[in-house]
């Protein structure tokens, strides 16, 4: 039986990552760190971003390919109504669903899938204080997202070191968008790129304590996927067999 190192060693190995990164008690990642403190680390994390942006766009991107992710590089929001459109048409598809996140209110889907003869669905549900109103909101969402056949949702954290992108599941966002049907498209900017895992935990720490996040985080590595005791690989049983993401910027 392989030891902690050797364990940790071959982890690293999977994910592409050559050396090992100690990580200080004071570091962004740090448990006991203050509210303040968590804040700075936060606020540092994002200035490391925008001055490394060229270099994690185009490690995410080659990692994302790698894991199975389709990728499409657009100038702006026009094209990326234009690109996810494409898709939609390429895949016949007539019911489609997207989430509520802000970036996809930039993005003009209606009008040019309506041009195509396609109407789309918002996953937005109103809470209500009636309990059996509100089952009954869910219950329709729910039956509208797995009878789409292309969902569409925003991006709020994408990891350039394993080409994962990360949502916060939410009114609006529900993670059944980017899950039931048999593709999914991510429509995102550079912006949300971060360099690792590491950096992704402190970010939603940071969330977490000023009231921003609360939950659960998705986590997205291209296609669904799954393997048998005989290693035989299968693609989309647990979720979508096809991937997008769409990159604006």
């Amino acid at each position: 039986m392989a030891d902690k190192q050797d364990f940790l060693k071959m982890v690293r190995t999977s994910l592409g990552v050559s050396e090992r990164r100690d990580i200080a008690r004071d570091d962004s990642t740090g448990y006991f760190l203050t509210k303040d403190e968590v804040s700075q680390a936060a606020d540092d994390i994002r200035a490391d971003a925008a001055q490394r942006r060229s270099e994690l766009v185009d490690g995410f991107v080659h990692r994302a390919t790698e894991a199975g992710w389709k990728i499409h590089r657009v100038a702006n929001y026009e094209d990326a109504a234009e690109e996810v459109t494409a898709v939609v048409r390429e895949h016949g598809a007539k019911a489609v669903m997207r989430s509520d996140h802000d970036i996809l209110s930039e993005v003009p889907l209606e009008s040019a899938l309506k041009a195509e003869g396609i109407e789309l669905e918002v996953a937005m549900r109103e809470p209500s204080d009636d309990a059996d109103e509100d089952l009954e909101r869910r219950l329709a969402l729910r039956e509208t997202s797995f009878n789409s056949e292309v969902g569409i949702t925003g991006v709020d954290f994408a990891i350039a070191e394993t080409g994962t992108v990360a949502m916060k599941p939410g009114i609006g966002s529900s993670r059944l968008v980017s899950l039931t049907p048999e593709v999914h498209i991510g429509v995102m900017t550079p912006e949300s790129i971060i360099p690792s895992l590491d950096e992704l935990f402190a970010l939603t720490r940071d969330q977490h304590l000023s009231g921003e996040h609360k939950g659960m985080i998705n986590l997205i590595t291209g296609p669904s996927r799954t393997a048998d005791i005989e290693a035989n690989l299968v693609i989309g049983v647990h979720g979508p067999r096809e991937v997008h993401l769409v990159i604006v910027g």
